[in-house]
């Protein structure tokens, strides 16, 4: 089995901060000025910052949603380094997967996602996240590994639950958990391969979760019209992943990525 280690500075976590990138080089993007994006905004602009992508540039980008939004993208965010884990658990990658479940705890994202929790009056996910890693930490079959995950998504699930009022803070919510997808994605490719394999999974993990989170949205009356259109616009980013369970992970173009992630903004906008 090999490993991959992660070729990044130290994560620097806070309030589980997200990881912003760079639209600048996008073609989607050319001719236009940096202008920041806050969410609480009626009309969100395009998002283009300038910051370090991947895990050492996720600082702080939570911190100018609203709570109710950067609190989803928390559990969001969380959820989808367990659920990556379990891919590579699923493809051999036993070591790796039991590194990855383990990030949040040892670097203090959990705890603070605990508080959050808490603070929402909401069901914690530490039990079930400790009871994943010691599954596969055990060498655990995959069906037990399977079961284990399908509980933390549950209960990820009953922390996340919000009431049909909060569609504008889920939906926004998926824009910064799609930025984070493409701030992983682009940070796991070092001259044209994937030099980090667990960045790689985390990013196909959150456009997985984006997707899922999008399809419920499309079923609510407030969403019905901007989740579809979401949903089109997030299939561009199979380009940039092929098959995610491949031995070799496709080093696609990280621009698909970003340019998808301008797109959700826009249309998040129109979500009242």
């Amino acid at each position: 089995m090999t490993k991959s280690p992660r070729p990044t500075q130290p994560r620097v976590w806070t309030s589980l901060a997200l990881a912003s990138v760079t639209l600048a080089a996008s073609p989607v993007m050319a001719g236009l000025q940096p202008a920041p994006v806050t969410l609480a905004m009626p009309q969100a602009r395009i998002w283009l910052a300038q910051a370090e992508a991947g895990e050492a540039g996720e600082a702080g980008i939570t911190k100018a949603a609203p709570e109710d939004t950067a609190y989803l993208t928390e559990l969001m965010i969380i959820h989808g380094h367990m659920q990556a884990a379990r891919d590579l658990y699923a493809m051999g990658q036993k070591d790796i997967a039991v590194e990855l479940s383990k990030h949040p705890q040892e670097e203090g994202a959990l705890a603070a996602l605990q508080a959050e929790i808490a603070k929402h009056q909401a069901q914690d996910v530490a039990d079930e996240i400790a009871a994943f890693t010691d599954t596969m930490a055990k060498g655990g079959a995959q069906e037990a590994v399977d079961q284990a995950a399908e509980q933390v998504a549950q209960a990820f699930a009953a922390a996340a639950s919000v009431k049909d009022t909060e569609i504008r803070a889920r939906f926004d919510a998926v824009v910064l958990l799609v930025k984070a997808a493409a701030g992983e994605y682009q940070a796991s490719i070092t001259d044209g391969k994937v030099e980090d394999l667990m960045g790689w999974h985390e990013a196909w993990s959150f456009i997985d979760i984006a997707r899922a989170e999008l399809a419920d949205l499309s079923s609510q009356p407030l969403s019905a019209k901007a989740a579809p259109k979401a949903l089109k616009a997030l299939e561009d980013v199979d380009a940039a992943f092929g098959d995610p369970m491949a031995a070799v992970p496709l080093a696609g173009d990280p621009q698909i990525l970003l340019g998808v992630a301008a797109k959700l903004e826009l249309i998040a906008s129109s979500v009242r």
